[in-house]
């Protein structure tokens, strides 16, 4: 049954457009006071996902809560949502303050004054309150209009590519500064982003789309840590080395994997002997002994090096801060307690981690 304890509840939902299904029986629970970040690959089901919750896409199937209230059969208007865009939607005609006090006037709000000036403050806009948009650099604008969205005094917020149009250093600055006052305004965020290192940062869990389908959920640690399948391995960190191989040997949960660059040893318990390993870049070390191989490649990437090793023929990433020359031959060690196994999937690893 749907609770209170919730803001938002997904039961199998589905939104179809002609023959493209844009989000594909998703199910899931947002704790009040959670602040959720939404990501995957683009044609996912992202903006979709946002604009079902707020009721500007009616869906196929299934069902939404909001508050263990059924919402889905409500207009967008009795949902009580707030939404920002990338897009910056302010009243050009009207100044920073007139923006932000626009919806405690629609709601008859007493103190109108009063309230606008507490919320500008909280946001860091209160020194440009007689400003127009115009007048504003774009992380201005945006943080009036996430300002103006607290304002309606909805305790759910939906965020759609929200930094998108500001740059990197605004960017960073701002997104610390939202997820600090929602939890100060104990508000519910559901944001979505295609910037994982954005997701990563200030997420509780984090929704992962592929195909519509929902991948995994769970805190960044649990996505990067323990991906449930390889295409989770592949996208979150945007980079990982997989090797097919079979199990040769099991001593509880430590295996002895025969992989195409030689007997990998890790942690896991697969159901079949046929597995997936993966690796990040990060968890393979240059060492005195190991899998040998030569480099074929260095980048400099803003404080460490990104190599690719050539191991029997195989590629192999590696991220290190250890600078090894271009031709030179190496030893590699791969950390056991991070690598992770799977299953080998039934539709093949190619298609398993495809993007689209």
């Amino acid at each position: 049954m749907p609770s209170r304890e919730f803001a938002i509840e997904l039961e199998g939902v589905v939104k179809r457009f002609d023959d493209i299904v844009a989000l594909d029986n998703v199910s899931f629970k947002v704790r009040d006071g959670e602040y959720i970040c939404v990501i995957g690959p683009s044609g996912s089901g992202k903006s979709t996902l946002l604009k079902a919750i707020a009721g500007l896409v009616k869906i196929d199937e299934g069902k939404i809560y909001l508050f263990g209230e059924r919402a889905d059969i409500l207009p967008i208007e009795r949902r009580d949502i707030s939404l920002v865009f990338q897009d910056i939607l302010l009243f050009p005609h009207m100044d920073v303050a007139s923006n932000i006090a626009y919806p405690l006037e629609v709601k008859g709000e007493e103190n109108v004054y009063g309230k606008m000036r507490e919320i500008a403050s909280a946001f860091s806009v209160e020194d440009s309150l007689h400003s127009f948009p115009s007048e504003l650099s774009m992380g201005v604008q945006q943080k009036t209009a996430i300002a103006r969205a607290v304002a309606s005094g909805s305790k759910i917020l939906l965020m759609d590519e929200p930094y998108g149009s500001i740059d990197p250093v605004t960017s960073l600055k701002l997104r610390h500064e939202v997820k600090l006052l929602a939890k100060m305004l104990g508000l519910t965020i559901v944001h979505v982003t295609h910037n994982q290192e954005e997701a990563l940062s200030v997420a509780d869990r984090i929704v992962l789309l592929r195909k519509g389908r929902l991948e995994q959920i769970g805190s960044p640690l649990e996505l990067y840590f323990n991906p449930a399948k390889p295409f989770v391995a592949r996208f979150i960190g945007g980079e990982t080395n997989f090797f097919t191989g079979s199990v040769v040997r099991r001593e509880g949960s430590l295996l002895e994997i025969k992989t195409e660059i030689g007997v990998v040893r890790a942690f896991g318990a697969p159901k079949n002997d046929k597995v997936v390993v993966s690796v990040r870049p990060e968890y393979i070390m240059f060492a005195d002994e190991g899998f040998e191989g030569r480099v074929v490649l260095r980048e400099f990437l803003a404080g460490y090096y990104r190599y690719v090793v050539d191991v029997n023929g195989f590629r192999v990433v590696v991220k290190s801060f250890k600078r090894v020359g271009v031709g030179e031959d190496v030893f590699l060690f791969f950390v056991p307690e991070r690598i992770v196994v799977f299953d080998y999937p039934e539709e093949g690893l190619e298609e398993a981690v495809r993007y689209e």
